[in-house]
């Protein structure tokens, strides 16, 4: 699957390792979250080591590694903040066709 990091946040994020770091501290440094496994409304659910954890998307900045499209491409990673990707994933891609429609 080719992602474009233009519209990460409009995909389906399960599957992708995650790191993050909390709004309330800017200077901390990014913490591996682990593999996303589910992604609910208000929350990014990550597995790491059998050990599962929730993380309110509002509350940290999140940075994702983007998957090789091939093998001579550079580890591609996309910071974002949480707030771009509240709301269901199915709602997320919608907005996008919405903003598409409009442009032209």
């Amino acid at each position: 699957m080719k992602i474009n990091p233009k519209y990460l946040i409009y995909h389906d994020l399960i599957g992708l390792d995650a790191y993050a770091k909390p709004k309330s501290h800017p200077r901390a440094e990014f913490s591996y979250l682990g593999s996303v496994i589910d992604d609910t409304e208000n929350m990014l659910i990550t597995e790491n080591y059998n050990d599962r954890k929730k993380y309110i998307k509002k509350k940290y900045i999140f940075r994702i590694l983007i998957p090789n499209q091939s093998q001579d491409m550079k580890k591609r990673w996309l910071e974002f903040d949480g707030e771009k990707i509240v709301g269901r994933p199915e709602n997320r891609l919608r907005s996008l066709k919405k903003k598409r429609r409009l442009k032209k």
